[in-house]
């Protein structure tokens, strides 16, 4: 997962690299970005969270990470 969130600030980074990040204006769309991106992963991990638990009930098999782990993991990358 850590590898994913790299990828994603990379991109986010490489797209607003011509703007001035100083400019409060840039500043908050980053920050709009991030929070959208962040919920969307937590989102999706849930979504995977439920879908195992549902096809793998009796296995007791599930992700290494959870919501939580994502937004931890994004806030380091900020």
């Amino acid at each position: 997962m850590r590898k994913a969130v790299d990828a994603i600030a990379k991109r986010v980074d490489k797209q607003f690299a011509e703007e001035d990040a100083t400019d409060p204006a840039t500043a908050a769309l980053i920050q709009t970005v991030w929070k959208e991106v962040t919920a969307e992963l937590k989102r999706e991990t849930a979504r995977a969270q439920e879908l195992i638990g549902r096809s793998y009930a009796d296995s007791n098999l599930g992700l290494e990470f959870g919501p939580g782990d994502v937004e931890a993991a994004f806030k380091r990358a900020k």
